[in-house]
């Protein structure tokens, strides 16, 4: 847990101006190349990475892709980063602060950067507060249109909506939504989070894991406002963990927690109504601990990952064209290291894995067309990292 004092730093221009670092400074880095594994495009990683043990804040580091070498090229002081989001152009970058209070009041932050065209550096845009008592922000999902940013708050159990400008910059909260019968004591349990915030492709849609219920909330989001929509406890999607939408907006994906499985439903857009279960896969869990922890889908549309924590495994699922139905494809060992985020780059041409305990990031070769894994490698370890995008060219 973050302590609310020493947390409010601003970042001034000046600091800003200095907190582009060479690769020398990064020392903690360590790349890793190979002819089998090389990038065929060139790609930048932004990665928020989180408070020091010692209370120091953290920082987003941003590095160059090229031939599986990752260059750093700029680190940039920020207030405990714990989530970041790309907009759809790959012309900003949104970083949620996972802080108590700001200018003295019980609230949040999220910072908006703009990515410089030339060298993909970043350059500070602003810092948006949340509304009151949105403390600790663990997750966003940006609208398909890029103008609507939603953050879950986890100290206070509470969403916001933020209005995006024409310059990618954020306007004060248009929408605010508190689940009822959470907030920050919520916290103190594992569970007591959104595990995945997201937006259908209609982007009128919001769907969360809620706050520590194991339920899924779905929200209504129209004319710059949140409102509840609904809330389904049916044993489908109680207790899921993860989730995804499929690229065509049709399926719904989720991992589940208890009983560690792996299920596929139908998915209404117009009414953003999560249906009937089509199909339920069941995973191995061994003795408490959950297998299932991280989830994502091919820009194809043909290829599902899923990592098995407990194993250090990943496995890919073909998913079939008319029905959404899934069978396994292959599984690839991660060599000891846990799946805790997985992220496939706009361009298709590769997964990257995170392992939160240790900063590690291991890079996957996947057919841009099929979404089919090839090679592994250990891409980076970044000590502290918290969550990771990828700008492709």
């Amino acid at each position: 847990m973050h302590s609310d004092h020493r947390l409010l730093n601003r970042l001034s221009r000046r600091a800003f101006l200095r907190s582009t670092v060479s690769v020398a400074a990064l020392g903690q880095l360590r790349s890793v190349a190979g002819s089998t594994i090389l990038l065929k495009r060139n790609a930048f990683a932004y990665v928020a990475c989180g408070q020091t043990m010692g209370g120091g804040d953290g920082s987003l580091q941003v590095f160059s892709l090229h031939g599986g070498h990752w260059t750093a090229i700029q680190q940039v002081p920020t207030r405990a980063p714990a989530c970041v989001v790309l907009s759809p152009d790959q012309q900003t970058l949104y970083v949620a602060n996972e802080v108590g209070t700001h200018d003295g009041l019980p609230r949040g932050t999220v910072d908006a950067f703009r990515i410089d065209p030339s060298d993909s550096r970043l350059r500070l845009l602003g810092r948006q507060a949340l509304s009151l008592a949105a403390t600790y922000p663990r997750q966003m999902a940006l609208s398909p249109d890029g103008r609507l940013l939603a953050v879950a708050a986890d100290g206070g159990a509470i969403y916001n909506l933020l209005p995006v400008s024409t310059d990618g910059s954020l306007d004060r909260p248009c929408g605010i939504f508190k689940q009822l019968g959470c907030g920050l004591r919520t916290r103190l349990r594992t569970d007591a989070h959104p595990h995945r915030l997201l937006f259908d492709s209609t982007g009128k849609h919001l769907l969360s894991s809620g706050f520590g219920s194991g339920d899924m909330s779905t929200f209504v989001v129209a004319q710059s406002a949140v409102s509840r929509r609904m809330q389904q406890r049916t044993v489908e999607i109680d207790h899921f963990g993860v989730c995804a939408l499929h690229p065509d907006g049709s399926i719904f994906y989720a991992l589940h927690k208890a009983g560690g499985s792996l299920s596929c439903s139908r998915y209404d857009s117009a009414s953003g109504t999560v249906g009937e279960t089509i199909e339920r896969i069941s995973m191995p869990t061994y003795g408490s601990d959950f297998a299932l922890e991280a989830l994502a889908i091919h820009p194809s549309g043909r290829m599902l990952y899923t990592a098995e924590t407990t194993h250090s495994r990943l496995q890919a699922w073909h998913i079939h064209p008319q029905d959404g139905h899934l069978s396994q494809a292959k599984h690839i060992e991660l060599n000891g290291a846990s799946g805790n985020e997985m992220v496939v780059a706009s361009n298709g041409e590769s997964l990257f894995i995170l392992d939160r305990l240790r900063g590690l990031i291991h890079r996957i070769a996947v057919d841009n067309a099929t979404g089919e894994p090839g090679f592994v490698g250990e891409a980076a370890m970044i000590p502290g990292a918290q969550s990771m995008v990828f700008k492709t060219l």
